[in-house]
């Protein structure tokens, strides 16, 4: 009965990632997540908290024997397909690399190129991160820019700026923040400038295949649910042990 209920957690941690990369399948630039697993002769069992500092927390509330628990989430940082929209300000990265942003004052890094221009004509993504140049400074440009395939920014003939690429050596690292923005890690390296691709007029689309969601999705309902009926029946059966073992005399 342990390990099926230990399945069937890990079948819902699985089921929310699924969800959570089908209702973002339209979602430019965003990767897709998988789930590593990793087994321990002993494990903690946890609960999430709210927290007054950080918002949530977790706290052990228990041991677990031979426990098969989630150990991390990890991006796919596969491409994506390249749409074509013919809207000046939509850029595409042709290859490996990702746009430097600045958000709430950290540096952040995507692949989402659905960039618009803000009320002071700076370049920046949908929910307001200023896209950087190589200088690590906002671009800022009228509405009649042109972006070349090295990332220079033209203003009215006149080339004002450069749109950095950065490369890491190991980007499956990169801690995720928010749907499209990764922060660099330890693991991941430091950005490094890297060969740009760019490709003005295009978007990177989400790299979640829906169909092959839906199909996890229902093998993860179906495991789910046969482990559901191990813990019932395993239930049941106990159940009858302590009635019948209450009435021996």
């Amino acid at each position: 009965m342990y390990m099926a209920a230990m399945g069937m957690l890990n079948d819902m941690y699985r089921l929310d990632r699924i969800s959570n990369d089908l209702a973002n399948v339209d979602t430019p630039g965003y990767k897709a997540d998988r789930e590593a697993f990793r087994t321990y002769l002993e494990g903690i069992m946890t609960a999430e908290v709210p927290d007054p500092v950080r918002g949530r927390k977790l706290i052990p509330i228990g041991k677990l024997e031979g426990a098969v628990v989630l150990d991390e989430v990890r991006p796919v940082m596969s491409h994506g397909p390249l749409e074509y929209t013919g809207n000046p300000l939509d850029l595409a990265i042709d290859g490996e690399g990702f746009f430097a942003v600045e958000k709430s004052g950290k540096v952040l890094y995507t692949r989402a190129g659905n960039f618009k221009l803000d009320e002071q004509g700076r370049i920046v993504t949908t929910d307001g991160a200023l896209l950087l140049s190589v200088e690590g400074k906002p671009i800022k440009v009228s509405r009649n820019v042109t972006i070349t395939r090295d990332g220079r920014v033209f203003d009215g003939g006149k080339e004002i700026a450069r749109v950095g690429v950065y490369v890491f050596e190991d980007p499956q690292k990169l801690k995720k923040v928010g749907y499209t923005y990764f922060a660099p890690t330890e693991a991941s390296g430091d950005p490094k400038r890297g060969s740009i691709g760019i490709r003005q007029g295009y978007i990177e689309r989400s790299n979640v295949n829906a169909l092959r969601g839906m199909v996890e999705m229902i093998k993860a309902l179906r495991h789910f649910e046969i482990s559901q009926r191990v813990v019932t029946s395993s239930d049941e059966l106990l159940g009858r042990l302590i009635n019948n073992a209450g009435s021996l005399r």
